[in-house]
């Protein structure tokens, strides 16, 4: 695996809220306006570190690991988006963030969409990536996520070491059009290391499948219905992804009337992870508009 990037321009935080202790990097003037950023279920806050060091030039920058998640406490309580929205609606609410601007990447943006409804008119502009904004069915099998949680309950948990594993992850398709930093940092945050040199996972395998055999229990059109603030939805293309002629995206269009859906035109379901650059001009765009 290559060498860690030098650049030491975030701190690790923790902050306890809604009966869990939350971690967080953390980038940028404490004084500037606060930016958070949430991550996609098996991910963690770090594959986010090169949109999030440019983004501090303007933000005080939060990524956060989600409930077991990175280095989040485990969950006794279990895994549903819902507490994923309550966490955030706790955090904001514990570290008394005042008009937050959110990025939130897949379950990440469904936590943003949950957490503004039991914060109503608390966040600033929110900015969903490659987020399932309705309960249409898939139109790939690729995108049924019962056979995703069979699948993820599979995987192994354990590796020789984090170069065994980023060696074995790296042609595999999810991984194989990430941009290396990026997938860098995915290996080396979303892993520990054992007493004997092995390298684990930090989100357990059945976290990760928990979380997917809950979202078709989520009815999200019930979080959306006059939602308040100004949202943008990037759209990434490939087989079975949402369109900007779907039901379901047309149906986010007319329930939250700040909404704005903008195709991409490329990538996969890790948009962010493959196009760092695209997303950050998408990002600044729509927040200097």
């Amino acid at each position: 695996m290559p060498a860690a990037s030098s650049t030491d321009d975030w701190t690790s935080n923790f902050i306890s809220a809604n009966g869990i202790r939350h971690h967080y990097l953390e980038w940028g003037d404490p004084a500037d306006p606060p930016l958070l950023m949430l991550h996609a279920t098996g991910l963690c806050a770090w594959p986010w570190k090169p949109i999030a060091r440019r983004l501090a030039e303007h933000y005080r920058v939060l990524a956060f690991d989600q409930r077991g998640h990175g280095d989040t406490d485990k969950s006794e309580k279990g895994y549903r988006f819902e507490y994923a929205g309550e966490d955030l609606a706790a955090i904001v609410e514990a570290m008394g963030l005042e008009s937050p601007r959110v990025i939130g990447h897949s379950s990440g943006g469904l936590a943003s969409i949950i957490a503004s409804n039991l914060l109503p008119g608390r966040f600033d502009r929110v900015i969903l990536v490659e987020t399932r904004v309705s309960n249409d069915a898939p139109t790939a099998p690729s995108q049924d996520l019962a056979r995703r949680a069979e699948r993820t309950r599979m995987k192994r948990s354990v590796w020789n070491s984090r170069e065994a594993m980023f060696d074995a992850y790296r042609t595999r398709a999810a991984f194989k059009d990430w941009e290396d930093e990026t997938y860098r940092q995915f290996i080396e945050g979303g892993t520990r290391l054992l007493p004997d040199g092995r390298a684990e996972l930090k989100c357990h395998p059945e976290t990760e499948a928990a979380f997917y055999g809950m979202r078709d229990d989520l009815r999200v059109e019930d979080y959306l219905s006059g939602l308040p603030g100004d949202w943008l939805l990037l759209l990434a293309d490939y087989p079975g992804s949402q369109r900007p002629d779907d039901p379901g995206i047309e149906q986010f269009r007319k329930l939250v009337p700040g909404s704005v859906v903008k195709p991409m035109g490329k990538g996969s379901h890790f948009l962010p992870m493959e196009y760092p650059e695209d997303v950050l001009d998408a990002i600044l765009h729509w927040f200097d508009e």
